[in-house]
């Protein structure tokens, strides 16, 4: 039997950053109800944008600052200017529209800084730790512990917070919300902000654990979606939870040659079964109502 140890560690740490992702999603959706199909490369402009900014002598600090100003300006334009006026639309429309959103960044990036795989490295990557023989930077203990504080402060925000009350009822009924004179796009803008920040910040890390590409960044959004889904785009300790099994999953697959080329295709498919299963659900739910 293979030793899982340096998988399991291995998991845990790539995990991290899909729970990292996962919550900024499940942050969106709590408080805009849209999944946002564009939360990778959105990061992935914004890391772009600290690689070139160092190319040409720019402090570190600085591009990652950057970085972050542009993934979350990139979204809050979005918010007001796209998503405040698909507001009353379907949730399907307000996800399509995202993917739009995806296809124009890439489409940036690409004419911007061509589709070459580059390197992207963090200085928490000097340092490390060793559990069960698996060397673990810093840089992914950071990615776990920043979603377990942004678990912790969307918490907190969300439920004692009256910024949190607003974006809580703009999500669940926008008419009444209005009517009690919540401001959709002041709240709508914030929320989409938000996720944009921590998008900015999702993408830096995934810059330097996997690689800079845009492609590879956008599609970030599959395990996060996996874990949101499996969280019911709700509970932010589940998400975490689910987004660490993803990882741990992928990682563990890598140990049996029989299924090691295809462990990739795991949040592809747990997607698409969650997606069945939620649409099985409403549809027992809508005969039942009708039985009555």
């Amino acid at each position: 039997m293979p030793d899982f140890g340096p998988f399991l560690v291995s998991g845990l740490a790539i995990g991290s950053v899909y729970a990292l992702s996962g919550l900024g999603v499940v942050m969106l959706y709590r408080t805009t109800s849209v999944v946002n199909f564009a939360y990778g490369a959105v990061g992935a402009v914004g890391a772009l944008t600290a690689w070139e900014l160092q190319q040409n002598g720019i402090a570190e600090w600085i591009s990652w600052a950057a970085a972050i100003l542009v993934s979350t300006a990139i979204s809050t334009l979005y918010g007001v200017l796209i998503a405040g006026r698909l507001s009353d639309r379907d949730q399907s429309v307000n996800a399509a529209a995202t993917l739009g959103l995806a296809l124009l960044m890439i489409g940036f990036a690409n004419w911007r800084w061509s589709d070459t795989p580059r390197s992207f490295h963090l200085p928490t990557d000097e340092y490390w730790i060793t559990v069960l023989g698996v060397r673990v930077v810093a840089t992914k203990i950071v990615a776990l512990a920043l979603a377990g504080a942004l678990s912790w402060l969307t918490t907190i925000v969300l439920h004692r917070t009256d910024t949190g009350l607003a974006m809580r009822s703009l999500a669940s009924d926008r008419t009444l919300a209005s009517v009690l004179g919540v401001s959709q796009n002041r709240f709508g803008a914030l929320a989409w902000a938000m996720s944009g920040a921590v998008g900015g910040v999702s993408g830096l890390l995934l810059a330097d654990l996997v690689r800079l590409e845009v492609r590879t960044l956008t599609f970030i959004i599959v395990p996060a979606a996996a874990a949101a889904l499996v969280a019911g785009l709700r509970s932010l300790p589940i998400t975490i939870a689910a987004g660490l099994g993803i990882g741990v999953i992928e990682a563990c697959g890598a140990a049996y040659p029989a299924v090691s080329d295809y462990r990739g295709i795991l949040p592809y498919a747990l997607v698409i079964a969650l997606l069945m299963w939620s649409h099985r659900s409403r549809t027992v739910a809508i005969v039942a109502k009708d039985g009555r």
